[in-house]
């Protein structure tokens, strides 16, 4: 095992990483104003976000000092241990809002479908790594398939489609880095139509049709079913340009928007920072998404790239469908928003992974940037090109 040196690893992806998290917590403690009693303790949930982010920023970097070929024999049992996890809720699992997702490890609660997104992408990298002469052919392509398929249906179950739209998501992401023909992505789309139509029939819950067709006309059940759809609304165009100030906002500090903290908070953020500061937030977040794949880009082999790739393809489509769900354009699935959402587990789970890239970016032979612009050094280090390890 080699360790990577830290003048290696992406700076620009680290500093907006903890902006982020600090962001989270921030908008966490302001989402949640109105359940406190002007005391701070362990049951508030901005202190357990501020505990988990600084937990999670802490082993991203242990893993950005670890080569990550050298995690790579841990992969296969990594997986495993998630499919075990997985099956564990099915049995032991806490239930909440009619979903059984946690699992309580006494000092506090995680969810194994956070993990299976990471397991998935580790899986999938090595497995198309290891066969990258032979990824023209059919059966590695469904192969892939099949390794995000498992968790995607036992997480499914839960139930929980968001989680396992994601998972879909990121076999799809990693195949596309992988250069799968194209051919199997059109036999992909062609097999789609029948196959939503089997899944919208005799799958899918009764309550997640009723979250897709409130969707489309959330008027029809205004203090129902569309309630939060229609309240998102109004919290963001209340926010305007500039916003009502941080925790500002009758919306968010009365109560009209619900579960504000964790898949609404996007709308909280607008309230309170308005327009030019939503659009801030989702620059800084992509941010993270397109350094990602500038490490993907320079990585020293295709098992590093893929996982870059595949961290992105979560990331990326997770912004993009919390944010969606909060202005309306997208259906209620449940989805956080990276960092800002409250969330223990979808927070550590994401710094494990940005943890994973950053190590990658430490053992690439080229710098992918060290240091700042302003910084000593920083032009001699952007021309340096180490020796391959």
């Amino acid at each position: 095992m080699r360790t990577g040196r830290l003048v290696n690893i992406d700076f620009t992806l680290l500093l907006c990483t903890l902006a982020a998290t600090v962001v989270g917590v921030l908008m966490v403690y302001s989402a949640t104003e109105l359940s406190r009693d002007g005391t701070l303790g362990w049951d508030d949930f901005a202190v357990k976000q501020a505990v988990y982010g600084g937990i999670g920023l802490m082993i991203m970097l242990v893993l950005a000092r670890v080569d990550y070929r050298f995690l790579e024999s841990f992969t296969l049992p990594f997986y495993f241990v998630v499919l075990g996890l997985l099956g564990l809720v099915g049995l032991l699992g806490i239930i909440s809002y009619g979903s059984q997702r946690w699992l309580n490890l006494g000092l506090f609660p995680i969810q194994p479908s956070e993990l299976a997104k990471l397991a998935v992408i580790v899986m999938l990298a090595k497995i198309y790594a290891d066969h990258e002469r032979q990824r023209t052919k059919l059966k590695w392509f469904i192969l892939g398939g099949i390794v995000a398929g498992i968790p995607a249906v036992i997480v499914f179950r839960q139930p929980d489609l968001g989680t396992a739209i994601i998972v879909g998501l990121v076999f799809l992401g990693i195949a596309a880095g992988a250069k799968t023909p194209g051919r199997f992505f059109a036999s992909l789309a062609v097999l789609a139509a029948p196959a939503i139509w089997v899944f919208w029939e005799f799958v899918m819950h009764d309550y997640q049709r009723e979250r897709f067709l409130t969707f489309l006309h959330p008027e029809a059940d205004p203090s129902g079913a569309g309630y939060n759809i229609i309240q998102a609304r109004i919290t963001i165009g209340s926010g305007g340009w500039l916003g009502q100030g941080y925790q500002g906002g009758s919306q968010s500090q009365l109560g009209f928007q619900k579960v504000q903290y964790s898949d609404f908070i996007f709308s909280v953020v607008a309230e309170q920072f308005g327009l030019l500061g939503s659009i801030a937030l989702i620059a800084l977040l992509f941010i993270i998404v397109w350094r990602c794949l500038v490490v993907a880009s320079k990585a020293p082999d295709e098992y590093g790239s893929l996982i870059a790739v595949g961290v992105a393809t979560w990331i990326g489509m997770q912004i993009f469908i919390n944010v969606g769900m909060n202005i309306g354009l997208m259906p209620v699935t449940g989805i956080p928003l990276p960092f800002i959402s409250y969330g223990g587990s979808s927070l550590m789970s994401i710094l494990l992974g940005l943890g994973l890239v950053q190590s990658v970016a430490a053992q690439s032979t080229t710098v992918v940037f060290a240091g700042l612009p302003w910084s000593p050094g920083w032009a001699r280090a952007q021309r340096t090109t180490l020796r391959p390890r």
